[in-house]
């Protein structure tokens, strides 16, 4: 093993598969927000080799038996120039020791490295793209696909929405595969809807396309028409003073991992997630809290943007509002605090609702997607 692509071992163990490996590329791994793509790698049957291209973050919260990094190379190779050829040479003797026999990319940052042990080895491509990476991405470096555009075997989506998306950065139609990005439905599992004091929860990174400004508008509102009711925000980010600027019956909890979500969710009536466009043309293209919500027996409100109406049942799970909407927003956050029997039959549809989008089934059929590859 080169020592420049250092390994993490953690207690996980490795798999007694005889299948050759899956090589998970990632500009970052892991983001806290981001428990998808580990929950996505540990339920796949092929034993996973995961490259991160930036220095490892979370790597305790998120524990894997064969984790590297080469942001030693950043480092140490010198000159600049010389870097592509270091990660494409330690890349190279990854895969052959690994046995790799598939590589597939989270997010198409940075997927450039990957470029040349792709052709020369001739291993399927799978590039996973969620939003950003195929909207306000492209607006930062034009054309980044280019030249992966012909390399990569298939594009997979989250949401049919975002299929446009795809095509527009420039990847042909007939590649790109819908399949929804999975949670884990015997962790977040059905509890009765708590009596006592009204809990409105927000679950979410603080960036501008969580909504955080409109919902500070309509709690103002909520406030006023249910004046015992509470305001939890869960998160952590750039826009950390908009969420402790809401004023009311409000608190703010930062960094949370995923038991404090679980329990904040069973401790809450509604979840809310007033998601809209933001200006560097973030997008929610699925909203993995909606459907942890769901999971959990919570009633949502949430917004009619992005991906957002193909993971709810309006009007069966979810309540839905037009995006920057603060008056309905807050009428329908207003309507589940005050209606014993819509929050719940709304809570009560969710589980079976968000059932089909198990981890297990999600991994599943990305194992079918491998094996289609591979002609298995």
């Amino acid at each position: 093993m080169s020592p420049v692509l250092a390994r993490r071992q953690s207690s996980a163990m490795r798999t007694g598969s005889t299948q050759g490996a899956v090589l998970h590329f990632k500009a970052d791994w892991l983001p806290a927000s981001e428990v998808f793509v580990y929950d996505l790698v540990r339920h796949l049957k092929r034993p996973p080799v995961v490259v991160s291209h930036n220095p490892l973050q979370n790597i305790e919260r998120f524990p894997l038996a064969d984790v590297r990094s080469l942001a030693p190379f950043e480092r140490f190779v010198r000159p600049v120039a010389a870097r592509p050829l270091a990660f494409s040479t330690a890349l190279e003797l990854l895969v052959h020791r690994r046995r790799v026999e598939v590589v597939h990319a989270h997010h198409g940052y940075r997927l450039e490295v990957l470029l040349p042990v792709i052709r020369r080895r001739g291993l399927p491509l799978v590039l996973s793209v969620h939003g950003h990476d195929v909207t306000g991405y492209l607006e930062h470096r034009p054309d980044p696909y280019r030249e992966a555009s012909e390399l990569v075997s298939v594009v997979v989506v989250p949401s049919n929405f975002l299929v446009q998306h795809a095509v527009a950065a420039g990847f042909d139609a007939a590649r790109i595969r819908v399949l929804p990005s999975g949670i884990d439905t015997s962790y977040f599992c059905p509890t009765a809807i708590p009596g006592g004091e009204p809990v409105a929860l927000f679950v979410g990174r603080f960036v501008a396309k969580k909504g955080l400004d409109t919902l500070a508008r309509a709690w103002a509102q909520v406030q006023s028409a249910v004046p015992e009711a509470r305001l939890r925000l869960l998160g952590y980010g750039p826009l950390e003073e908009t969420a402790r600027a809401i004023r009311g019956r409000v608190s703010v909890e930062i960094a949370p991992d995923r038991r404090a979500v679980r329990d904040a969710m069973q401790a809450a009536r509604v979840v809310v997630s007033p998601s809209h466009e933001a200006p560097d043309d973030s997008l929610e293209s699925l909203l993995m809290v909606n459907l942890e919500a769901q999971a959990s027996g919570r009633p949502v409100v949430t917004t009619r943007h992005g991906g957002i109406p193909e993971y709810v049942r309006e009007d069966e799970t979810a309540l839905l509002v037009p995006e920057d909407d603060s008056d309905a927003l807050a009428a329908a956050i207003v309507r589940v605090l005050r209606d014993d029997e819509l929050a719940h039959r709304l809570g009560g549809a969710g589980p079976t609702w968000a059932q089909a989008f198990d981890v297990r089934a999600t991994a599943a059929r990305m194992d079918a997607l491998y094996d289609e590859l591979l002609c298995v």
